[in-house]
């Protein structure tokens, strides 16, 4: 039987603290006249009285002088870190007339900040971290809310500038778009990056690591022919001798023919100063070649996960020192190059620890060639790119050998190696699940992203791998992300699962990420920061805790292994029903659901034919008679396309979700609309009326349903089926519409007075400019 291990104390956490404090800058030696971080006491006798007998755990002072600047309350892991906030606010904060607050169990960060009430925000984002002296002391003088400097702003544009022109001039030159654009692009920006890296550490007093004839002045303003072959023949071999000690991770030669084209890119890089843009430019620049080329997107499932969620998976597993890492889909590097951040942070920078960080910690795999791109991205950061190997993970099981597992998985791939891990399947969602769980050490951590289709799945292979997760592991907790989350790559419903292996689940605590601090949008321009509500600051300041919330509640073991090891959020909410409510479908339903489909579009007989063909486009009005498309006879045969009889309620069930309408006539739709037949051959008292379906369904909280309904492209009925409403008798059904109608006309009438007002204001304006 394994030995238990005694809780962490709160002196753990301080050992971490003054660790990321020493790496930030901040001098904790109270022996020293340069001292600016004090234990246990304020630096002063009369701030130290302001106390009144208690203990601040850090007060962080002004460097060179006697102000306090900011609070840090130290907590054992298991505390909730919103309360120990409370404390140090009231407590240490406000008798100094201290703004800012740090709470921290070691591993999860909480910002404060008295004057706005809320967390610090750097670009519209939480701070999480601890952060050094000279950003705090902005945040005291400009207050809780601090942007990137303008300079770095217009690096940025000009960084997005420079990767189209590039992008463009690749094209010319015949490569294909993505990942191969992007390769032979990120060998110039690797050797900018580089070479603006080696002048820093020399400025600094520092040795090279690479020679200056090898860096980007060497060769940047040679003529055009004289460019490439110095480049070729000159600066790649040695960069491949330096690092493709562990695969590719530099070509013998550019894949670029036209010097004129190598000039132009490198004439434009030359320009910029990326090492101090506050941005990280690699990731930017993936982005830009990620969103503008289809083929990477559709073809390889390939798309970023956002750096907020990165880093929060990360934070709440928390790698540390001397455990090994590893993500056997790493992508560009995301969760490794976090992971080592994360840890690179809380250790003091030696020899030793240097090689443990660079050579014993990172650890991953990538079917892509995006593998190159993760190794620069690792070199970068401070290396540990040795062990990143590009390959199928799945073609190689991995026993018990990490101690921490990270990893977005590409969702709904085919594999052949399903077998490998007791599967009978080539459905890649339970593989790369199985493989993530089996490649952890007992007693180690693992958190990854995953569809929100495989928690709630019904086929025998993902039952299978959930039961072994419970069995063999404790899921601590499944968070839901919103749908917007991973726009605009997809917009599959996704949740974290975040565990330990070694000792099967009792209870899953469940959390709802309604709002994660972006605007919901599917632009493909990206989603911008939005000011307001951020459920993931909740998240970190109740993490230890794991209380029930309006946004969160826990599930017993038992429940879920009764419920076929469901794993959804969805599968286990409660809602507030009275003995009226019904389910929407099914055998006790009070509606026959069906789901549409679409004739092959590709055959030109299936379409243009007598039958009205509605999609989510002609739903503009309550009831739908004229469509853009319609389909013939053949086309009805051809697939499983159903008949939605006048009458029947139309749900948008994917995409525009919640949107409903009525069939002025007999139809067919599509597979992102279901149609709602109310059943006729029920008693009174359990039939519904199309018009009351039409208003009550906006009504309800249809998206905690609805999200984990769509597995890809198909719809999962019984879910949409086992929703249930509110059925009240006939007469409070004519009732409850007359007082809808009447609502709805107000509102019409007013938008027309308004669109009225609005006329009359631009004809007075265009008067007056007609003068």
């Amino acid at each position: 039987m394994a030995k238990r291990r005694t809780r962490a104390a709160e002196t753990a956490t301080r050992k971490r603290i003054d660790s990321v404090l020493s790496h930030l800058g901040w001098d904790n030696d109270e022996r020293s006249s340069t001292c600016n971080v004090f234990t246990e006491r304020a630096k002063t006798k009369e701030q130290n009285d302001a106390f009144g007998g208690k203990r601040p755990d850090y007060v962080l002072y002004e460097p060179g002088t006697d102000r306090p600047v900011a609070i840090i309350e130290a907590k054992r892991p298991g505390v909730t870190l919103g309360k120990a906030i409370e404390k140090a606010a009231t407590a240490y904060a406000e008798p100094l007339e201290v703004n800012v607050v740090f709470a921290t169990d070691g591993s999860l960060v909480e910002s404060f900040d008295r004057r706005s009430g809320g967390p610090l925000l750097l670009d519209d984002e939480p701070v999480t971290d601890l952060i050094p002296a000279d950003l705090l002391l902005r945040f005291v003088e400009d207050g809780p809310k601090l942007y990137t400097p303008t300079k770095a702003l217009h690096t940025k544009q000009e960084l997005i500038r420079v990767f189209a022109e590039a992008n463009d001039l690749l094209r010319k030159e015949g490569l294909r778009e993505g990942i191969e654009r992007f390769s032979e692009f990120s060998n110039l920006l690797f050797l900018k990056l580089i070479s603006e890296i080696e002048a820093e550490r020399e400025a600094n007093g520092e040795k090279r690591r690479l020679e200056k004839r090898y860096c980007w002045e060497a060769f940047s303003t040679k003529p055009d022919d004289e460019m490439l072959d110095y480049l070729n023949d000159t600066v790649l071999p040695r960069l491949v001798g330096s690092y493709n000690h562990s695969g590719d991770v530099f070509q013998t030669s550019l894949q670029i023919a036209s010097s004129s084209t190598l000039k132009e890119i490198v004439d434009e890089l030359s320009k910029l100063t990326l090492l101090n843009a506050d941005t990280d430019v690699k990731g930017d620049a993936f982005e830009y070649f990620l969103r503008h080329s289809v083929t990477v997107g559709n073809d390889l499932g390939e798309y970023f996960t956002p750096r907020h969620i990165v880093r929060l998976l990360v934070e709440l597993v928390d790698p540390r020192y001397e455990e090994t890492v590893y993500d056997p889909c790493c992508g560009t590097g995301g969760f490794l190059i976090e992971a080592f951040h994360h840890i690179a942070q809380k250790v003091k920078p030696t020899k030793k620890t240097r090689k443990v960080l660079e050579e014993e910690t990172i650890y991953g795999r990538e079917l892509t060639g995006t593998a190159r791109i993760a190794k620069m991205n690792m070199i970068l950061a401070g290396d540990g790119h040795t062990n990143i190997r590009q390959m199928d993970a799945l073609s190689e099981p991995v026993d018990e050998e990490y101690d921490v597992v990270l990893t977005n998985f590409p969702f709904s791939q085919d594999t052949d190696y399903g077998s490998l891990y007791g599967l009978d399947t080539e459905d890649g969602n339970p593989v790369f699940l199985k493989h993530a769980l089996e490649a952890c050490k007992d007693g180690g951590r693992i958190g990854v992203v995953v569809p929100e289709g495989m928690l709630f799945d019904d086929k025998s292979q993902c039952v299978a791998v959930r039961r072994y997760l419970v069995e063999n592991c404790e899921l601590h907790a499944v968070v839901a992300l919103n749908e917007y989350v991973f726009r605009p790559y997809t917009g599959q419903p996704t949740s974290l699962l975040v565990m330990t292996k070694g000792s099967p689940t009792k209870s899953v605590w469940f959390f709802d990420v309604e709002e994660d601090g972006f605007k919901k949008t599917a632009s493909k321009k990206g989603r911008p920061p939005q000011e307001g509500r951020n459920d993931l600051v909740e998240l970190r300041s109740i993490w230890t805790e794991k209380p029930d919330t309006d946004l969160s509640f826990s599930v017993d073991i038992d429940r879920i292994r009764d419920n076929n090891y469901k794993l959804s959020m969805s599968s286990y909410r409660e809602r507030e029903e009275g003995s009226d409510w019904l389910p929407l479908g099914g055998k006790d339903g009070v509606c026959d659901v069906r789901l549409g489909a679409t004739p092959k579009t590709s055959t030109r007989e299936y379409w243009v034919g007598k039958h009205p063909w509605v999609t989510i486009s002609d739903m503009t009005s309550r009831y739908v008679s004229k469509t853009e498309r319609t389909i013939t006879d053949a086309g009805v045969a051809s697939s499983s396309v159903k008949l939605l009889p006048k009458g029947t309620v139309l749900l948008s069930f994917k995409l525009t979700i919640g949107k409903v309408a009525i069939a002025g006539r007999d139809l067919y739709t599509n597979e992102a609309i279901a149609g709602l037949v109310p059943k006729s051959d029920l008693p009174e008292d359990k039939q519904v009326l199309a018009e009351y379906l039409y208003h009550i369904l906006p009504a309800l909280n249809l998206r905690a349903y609805m999200q984990p309904a769509a597995k890809g492209k198909t719809l999962n009925k019984g879910i949409l089926e086992s929703i249930r409403i509110p059925v009240p008798s006939k007469k409070e059904q004519l009732a409850f519409i007359k007082r809808m109608n009447d609502q709805e006309a107000k509102a019409l009438a007013l938008r027309e007075q308004a669109s009225d007002i609005d006329k009359e204001l631009w004809d007075e304006a265009q008067m007056l400019l007609s003068r």
